[in-house]
């Protein structure tokens, strides 16, 4: 089994865990803000509360998951230059200029 293969495999389960568990540390951490202001007390709370809560922050978070890989792609697609090789080429070709202009002045 090549590594590449297991890499290639890790990273959608990794996305996946991000996924599930991000919007459950969201809910930890807003219950918690809302039990230390005393805006929430424990026992208020049933399980069909926190599912409700997990399943709006679930949504929240793959919504802004989304917006930022959109958000991203469009940047990518619309920068000045077409491709990273041209990147790559323009800053060898600026490096290497400085410094043949450098060598010459010696």
């Amino acid at each position: 089994m090549d590594s590449s293969d297991s890499r290639d495999r890790l990273i959608p389960i990794v996305i996946g865990l991000v996924v599930l568990f991000a919007p459950v540390l969201i809910l930890a951490l807003t219950l918690e803000v809302l039990i230390l202001t005393g805006d929430l007390v424990l026992g208020e709370l049933t399980l069909l509360v926190l599912l409700e809560l997990y399943l709006l922050d679930l949504v929240a978070f793959v919504v802004l998951a989304y917006v930022i890989y959109r958000l991203t792609l469009w940047l990518v697609e619309h920068r000045s230059l077409d491709s990273p090789d041209e990147l790559l080429e323009s800053g060898l070709t600026g490096s290497n200029d400085d410094t043949d202009d450098e060598e010459d002045d010696r």
